[in-house]
Formats: structure tokens, C-alpha cells, sequence
């Protein structure tokens, strides 16, 4: 019988579960991936050069160019998640599957998705349930 599966994600955490059913009926999960990006935690300080650019900018400045840095490493972040949910959705027999992402991201994560992976998806909650226990995630889905 083919499982529901769930994913639960933010800009940090993505974690996978498959929904079983014990011989009472009564429904648990089981987390088949967890995947933590480390370096989100980094400060900007840590990922890039200390020394400023040798630019001049129109002002007489010397303070380097102006960089997105931080949304830029969010689109990449992003892309990674959708990526990570289309190896992960291939790789697991399902029948349907659940997503929750916070509101920020989600939307953005939904897009990038194949058609094909967004046809199974029964339910997409807008908001950030990487930190509630497992045994408290399913009702979140099911209100």
C-alpha cells in the first residue's frame, strides 16, 4: 500500500516522514530524511572576505560594491528545498503528499516544483512546523 508522505521545511531544516498505521488504525510517523543547512547560521561576517573591495563608487567611497547577499543566499536556499522535495518524492513510493513551509517561502518552493510532484500534493499548510514533535505534526494537517 502506498504511504502518505510528509515535509515539513524552512530556510534551516527539511524533514521527510512517511504516515503508518499500526493494526488499531491509529496513524504515526516516521522520519525517513532530516537534513539541517548549517551554514544559514553562519553570520555574513563568516561566509565572505573581511577586507573591503578596491572599488570607488560614485561618492569618492571605497567601501566595496552593494551586494543582496543574504537574498541572494535565500533564492539558492530555496531552489535546494524544491530540488531536495522532487529527489525525495522520486525516491518514495507515495500516494499523495503534504507540505508545510513557512509563509515567506512557500509560494516560492510550490513554483519551482514540476508539475507532476504539485498534481500529488493533497495538502500545503503556510506555516512553519520544523520544530513541533512528531506526534503533534499530524494534527496540523489534519484541522
Amino acid at each position: 500500500m502506498l504511504s502518505k508522505l510528509i515535509i515539513v521545511a524552512d530556510l534551516q531544516h527539511y524533514k521527510l516522514f512517511t504516515n503508518k498505521q499500526d493494526p488499531m488504525g491509529r496513524e504515526s510517523l516516521e522520519l525517513l530524511e532530516s537534513v539541517d543547512d548549517l551554514e544559514i547560521h553562519q553570520k555574513m561576517s563568516e561566509k565572505v572576505s573581511d577586507r573591503k573591495g578596491n572599488f570607488t563608487s560614485v561618492r569618492g567611497s571605497g567601501s566595496g560594491e552593494d551586494h543582496n547577499i543574504e537574498l541572494e543566499e535565500e533564492r539558492r536556499r530555496i531552489k535546494e528545498i524544491a530540488k531536495q522535495i522532487s529527489q525525495s518524492l522520486q525516491n518514495n513510493a507515495h500516494k499523495c503528499w503534504y507540505l508545510a513551509a513557512p509563509k515567506a517561502i512557500n509560494n516560492k518552493i510550490v513554483e519551482l516544483l514540476d508539475s507532476g510532484v504539485k498534481e500529488k500534493m493533497e495538502k500545503n499548510l503556510h506555516a512553519d512546523l520544523t520544530k513541533i514533535p512528531e506526534n503533534e505534526l499530524l494534527g496540523h494537517f489534519n484541522k
